[in-house]
């Protein structure tokens, strides 16, 4: 199950000086390289100078932004992170957990995600045994911090065993929608299959 997805990137206009937009830009410029070199030949087989090379920078610029490779893909994940837990801990007491992050994966991360380097992430993912590996810690990471806020709703560090198991299920079914919208190459409505995902698990627990 995936949980690969890319957020959107500030708009250059939201950086007050040049030297900023600048740097804004060359990063995008090196993301965007290498992410279409990832789906062309592969990760491992994906050198630091070819990136640079497309990117139009040196190997020198590109370790100026990005340890790695793989902190390409990666180094963005947890930005948004902060706001879902946020928007999970305020929802209403009375609202169901399931619903509680239905409602924050709406509210919080869908109009904020970039379609077409999610799509291009995924493919570069699907690609790459390490990529693959990074990205399982990744939707880990991201799974444990949802039950946190969950249990921290409730008030109840007790209750975080049960709390991690509604997040599985509920970032399964994002999980799940992310794969559906990569594969329709964006044309579906991404809150749409959330959406739908929810009310699958709603219907089964009728039987």
């Amino acid at each position: 199950m995936s949980l690969q997805v890319t957020f959107n990137q500030p708009s250059l206009d939201a950086f007050a000086d040049m030297r900023s937009r600048k740097k804004a830009r060359t990063r995008l410029a090196i993301q965007d390289a290498a992410l279409d070199l990832f789906v062309d030949q592969g990760f491992e087989a994906t050198t630091v100078e070819q990136i640079a090379l497309r990117a139009d920078v040196s190997p020198s610029t590109f370790f100026r932004y990005f340890g790695t490779k793989a902190d390409i893909i990666l180094n963005d994940h947890d930005t948004q992170l902060g706001q879902l837990c946020d928007a999970i801990r305020s929802q209403p007491p009375a609202v169901r957990e399931l619903e509680v992050v239905r409602r924050a994966l709406q509210a919080a991360w869908v109009p904020n995600i970039d379609p077409l380097r999610t799509i291009l992430t995924e493919r570069a993912v699907a690609r790459s045994a390490y990529l693959c590996g990074a990205a399982y810690f990744v939707g880990r990471r991201w799974t444990e911090e949802v039950g946190a806020a969950l249990a921290q709703r409730r008030g109840d560090a007790h209750a975080l065993e049960e709390c991690l198991m509604v997040a599985r299920t509920a970032m399964g079914v994002f999980g799940a929608a992310t794969e559906q919208w990569a594969v329709s190459e964006a044309e579906e409505d991404f809150g749409a299959l959330i959406d739908r995902g929810f009310e699958m698990l709603e219907r089964m627990h009728k039987y």
